[in-house]
C-alpha cells in the first residue's frame, strides 16, 4: 500500500512537471456542498447538492442535485454509487447533464492517520448540449490523508486526485489534477463540515477554489 502511495505521488510530480510549461488560464470560484444520508445497518442512501461558482467567483457554474447510496462491505472497503442532475450555465441558456457513477474506497489505518484510496468510474451525459459535446468517461483515482484523534474535534486532511479522461479529444488523457487541503470539523457522531482549498491542473485551465461540505447522518 504505501507503495502505491509513493508511486502516484511520483506521476503527479511528473505530469505537474510536463504541464509547468504549458500556457494555460487560470480562474477561481467557490464549491459548496451538501449531503444528507441515512443508515440503514451497513449501507447509507441519501440526498446530495452542489453549487459552484466560477469567473473569479462572480458566475454561477453549476448547481445540482441527486442521490447516492454506500455499503460497507468491511471497515476498511466500502462501495457506491449515485447519479446526478447538473445545470451547466452556458451562453443564453442552462445545459443539463446527468452523471452516474460507481465508485470502491478501501481505507488503511495507521496509529492516528487514515489512508483513503477511492477508485470511481464516472459517465456524464451531454443530453442539453448544443455544440454536441459526446458523453464523457472517467476514471478517477484519490488518495487522502486525515489525521485524528477521539478528543479532537478538528481533522486535518490532504489529498490528490487523477481524472482520466477515456477515449477524450481522440484519445485517452489525464484531464485534471486536484489538490486539496483542508480540516473536518465534527459537531457530533453524525455531523461534520470540511473547510478546504483545491488547486486544479487541467488541461487547458488552471483553477483556485475554495470549498465547504456539509453532511449529516440519521
Amino acid at each position: 500500500m504505501i507503495k502505491y502511495i509513493f508511486a502516484t505521488i511520483l506521476l503527479l510530480g511528473l505530469f505537474l512537471e510536463a504541464e509547468a510549461g504549458q500556457p494555460k488560464e487560470t480562474d477561481s470560484g467557490m464549491w459548496l456542498d451538501f449531503a444528507a444520508m441515512k443508515k440503514f445497518h451497513k449501507a447509507a442512501f441519501g440526498v446530495v447538492g452542489e453549487f459552484y461558482t466560477r469567473a473569479n467567483n462572480t458566475s454561477i457554474d453549476r448547481t445540482s442535485v441527486g442521490f447516492k447510496g454506500e455499503y460497507a462491505f468491511h471497515s476498511w472497503l466500502n462501495a457506491g454509487a449515485g447519479f446526478t442532475w447538473m445545470n451547466f450555465k452556458r451562453p443564453g441558456y442552462l445545459e443539463l447533464r446527468e452523471r452516474f457513477y460507481f465508485q470502491l474506497e478501501p481505507a488503511l489505518k495507521c496509529s492516528n492517520f487514515t489512508f483513503f484510496f477511492r477508485e470511481r468510474f464516472q459517465v456524464t451525459m451531454y443530453k442539453e448540449s448544443r455544440t454536441g459535446t459526446p458523453d464523457a468517461y472517467y476514471w478517477r483515482n484519490k488518495i487522502e490523508g486525515c489525521y485524528r484523534k477521539v478528543s479532537w474535534k478538528l481533522e486535518p486532511l490532504i489529498s490528490v486526485e487523477s481524472l482520466y479522461l477515456i477515449k477524450g479529444y481522440d484519445r485517452n488523457i489525464f484531464d485534471e489534477f486536484r489538490y486539496i487541503a483542508g480540516v473536518n470539523y465534527h459537531f457530533s457522531g453524525n455531523q461534520k463540515i470540511k473547510i478546504y482549498e483545491m488547486f486544479t491542473c487541467g488541461t487547458t485551465l488552471n483553477r483556485y477554489l475554495f470549498g465547504l461540505s456539509y453532511e449529516i447522518r440519521f
